[in-house]
């Protein structure tokens, strides 16, 4: 089995916005496994998401943003975020986060400036690792 390469100290705190109880231990789980150190903050709906941005807390440096939820989806949380200014910032990259493989849903997700990239639930040592290699990137242009 391979050794998970180490997670560099550019990725902090990460927040993860799923309604999904499951997939949120799954994330946890996986994050762990892939030697990640730093902190995890989950937020269950949209509206708690962006109570907390709106909050001036510490910007995360990783977003995973689920699409379907109820009440405002992850694409409505995108959209008041880059509305009000809180996205994009100097700090976070956002990946899209769904069980949804559709492209019309990968070309939406792809057209917010925030938005790096777009992950199919559930999240993998692989795929979390490409994000951060990604992040990285993004954030040293």
């Amino acid at each position: 089995m391979p050794v998970p390469t180490p997670v560099l100290p550019s990725v902090g705190l990460i927040i993860l916005v799923d309604d999904e109880d499951d997939c949120n231990f799954v994330t946890k789980l996986v994050l762990k496994k892939a030697g990640y150190k730093g902190r995890l903050t989950t937020f269950t709906s949209a509206d708690a998401a962006l109570n907390y941005l709106r909050g001036g807390q510490e910007e995360p440096d990783l977003m995973f943003v689920d699409i379907n939820m109820p009440k405002h989806t992850g694409f409505d949380l995108l959209g008041m975020c880059e509305e009000e200014g809180l996205l994009p910032n100097d700090r976070t990259s956002v990946v899209m986060f769904s069980s949804s493989n559709r492209p019309a849903d990968l070309e939406r997700a792809l057209s917010f400036r925030s938005v790096i990239g777009y992950v199919e639930k559930a999240l993998t040592i692989e795929s979390f690792e490409r994000v951060v290699q990604d992040h990285q990137r993004t954030r040293s242009l």
